[in-house]
């Protein structure tokens, strides 16, 4: 296949991934205990859960979504009693964000699953060399740069002719 035809068949690849991505994060799961928490949810537990007193602007900063939308995402966290929040003592406009002991268990059980997970893909992909991963981590990372590009610029539609 010619780099062009591949270029699109990559493209529509990542569509029928994003797809899936999509479909998988519609529905909520269970992470060791009966609360339903959707796959955006148990992200935000795990960056609380690898940085301990992280503010809702650095969330938002690191997932590329408005303070209001973490703010909302957080509140429906701290109702299920699987984050709280902790002013700053030097600054009380300060509030910093921290995972409960069911947060904790949840972060937990999260990363045991996606170590499960991804060691299930390492070993279906088992027949690459470490030197392809890491191009194909270029590539990717490349693209995510091209996209990000993209979405900041906009989509000209008078310049599709």
């Amino acid at each position: 296949m010619e780099k062009n035809e591949l270029i699109y068949s990559i493209m529509e690849m990542f569509y029928e991934i994003s797809r899936e991505i999509s479909e998988y994060e519609s529905i909520p799961h269970q992470y060791g205990t009966e609360d339903e928490i959707y796959m955006v949810e148990a992200h935000t537990i795990n960056l609380i859960g690898e940085n301990s007193n992280i503010t809702i602007s650095e969330l938002a900063m690191i997932t590329n979504k408005t303070k209001g939308a973490i703010s909302q995402m957080v509140e429906k966290l701290i109702n299920k009693e699987i984050v709280f929040k902790v002013k700053d003592e030097l600054d009380q406009r300060r509030v910093f964000l921290n995972l409960t002991e069911k947060g904790i268990n949840i972060y937990n059980y999260h990363k045991a699953l996606d170590e499960k997970e991804y060691s299930k893909i390492i070993s279906k992909l088992d027949q690459y060399t470490n030197q392809e991963f890491e191009n194909f981590y270029l590539m990717l990372k490349n693209m995510l740069t091209i996209f990000r590009e993209n979405k900041q610029e906009g989509f000209d539609e008078d310049t599709v002719t």
